[in-house]
């Protein structure tokens, strides 16, 4: 039972050792098409809408306040500001939003 544990950490360890390093090996100074950069640029707020989208509904006790911080949190990447500016100034617009209404 333990040998077999130990094969199967030493398999996954191996895999993913040879997947990390597979690309840096095989990277021979090309650089990735057009297509492929506008795709990587827009990875990290795709990632963070669907793993907050359905946390972010539910985060007051208001869902019409969370859905005014959504089109906020929109509207501001959507003018290109910093993705730390559309965290802190969607935080602080539900928040004060959340103190008038109760």
């Amino acid at each position: 039972m333990e040998f077999k544990f130990l094969l199967v950490i030493i398999g996954a360890t191996l895999i993913n050792y040879t997947l990390r390093v597979l690309p840096v090996v095989l990277h021979n100074g090309k650089q990735p098409g057009r297509f492929v950069k506008s795709f990587l640029e827009y990875i990290p707020y795709a990632a963070l809408g669907a793993l907050l989208f359905p946390d972010v509904l539910y985060s007051t006790g208001s869902m019409m306040i969370s859905v005014i911080g959504i089109i906020f949190a929109a509207a501001m990447i959507l003018m290109n500001q910093n993705m730390i500016a559309v965290v802190a100034g969607t935080i602080f617009l539900v928040y004060v939003l959340d103190i008038f209404t109760t």
